[in-house]
């Protein structure tokens, strides 16, 4: 069965992830469209009531990754944390240019994912899987790090790095979802992608109607949604990178799962 997408929402989806939206699942599909009707205080929208909470709305939309294959599933959340976590990185950068953080979580999440899929598909291993211990730890180093001097403005430095905290977290699979909603907040409702209100609703849209497509496919992003229009060639550097783990994961993977990935 496939839903039909109301020309509102056509209209907002890039061009080449409209094909996309078609094939994902029903119960998938069903989350975005719910998630895309309502308004939300979070994002600073007029029109919202309060009956509504953006978490609440954030983790249907995760839930209905739920996949028979659990491996995948866990590859796909893995995927959406390296996707956030390479968008949040000029925002460290900007701050701390000699910060470690962003480089070291995002080699981390590359090297699970490509060797996840290696060992998961063809050496029959069970999911290559990270204790709490081993996150906490990040965690903690993570924040030892950020405090080497006095920042501006704190609030946005320390919600950036959390995104890192919060995308190795997702190695675990117990915590997988609970890591994406600590990113989704950081970067939604918090300031780890620019700080103020405006732009909320729109980063909203892209991550619902770009990013969660793409990771379902394990595709990059179309686009990087920013405010400042400088951050074009950081940007394509960002897509091009992502666009070459894409491509390595596609090939790593059995053929079957490509076809029931891609729906062909």
């Amino acid at each position: 069965m496939t839903l039909k997408w109301s020309s509102s929402i056509n209209k907002k989806v890039p061009v080449d992830r409209q094909s996309l939206l078609s094939d994902m699942p029903d119960s998938l599909q069903r989350a975005l469209v719910r998630a895309w009707e309502q308004h939300y205080e979070e994002l600073y929208e007029s029109e919202a009531d309060g009956t509504v909470v953006l978490e609440e709305v954030l983790e249907e939309v995760l839930d209905s990754f739920e996949d028979s294959n659990q491996t995948l599933n866990q590859i796909r959340y893995v995927w959406m944390a390296l996707i956030l976590a390479y968008v949040v990185e000029p925002t460290v950068k900007y701050y701390q240019p000699n910060n470690p953080v962003p480089e070291e979580a995002v080699n981390h999440l590359t090297h699970w994912l490509l060797t996840t899929i290696r060992e998961a598909f063809y050496d029959g291993r069970c999911l290559s899987r990270v204790s709490l211990s081993e996150v906490n730890n990040t965690s903690v180093n993570v924040r030892n790090l950020y405090s080497e001097k006095e920042i501006s403005n704190f609030q946005v430095l320390s919600e950036a790095l959390d995104v890192y905290a919060s995308a190795i977290k997702t190695l675990e699979a117990n915590y997988s979802v609970e890591g994406l909603l600590d990113i989704l907040d950081d970067c939604l409702e918090g300031y780890a992608m620019f700080p103020g209100s405006d732009g909320r609703r729109e980063l909203f849209n892209w991550w619902l109607l770009d990013v969660v497509p793409s990771t379902w496919y394990l595709l990059p992003p179309s686009s990087i949604y920013s405010l400042d229009e400088l951050n074009n060639e950081q940007n394509i550097f960002c897509l091009n990178k992502l666009e070459r783990i894409s491509h390595i994961m596609l090939n790593s993977l059995p053929v079957q799962e490509g076809i029931a990935m891609f729906g062909n």
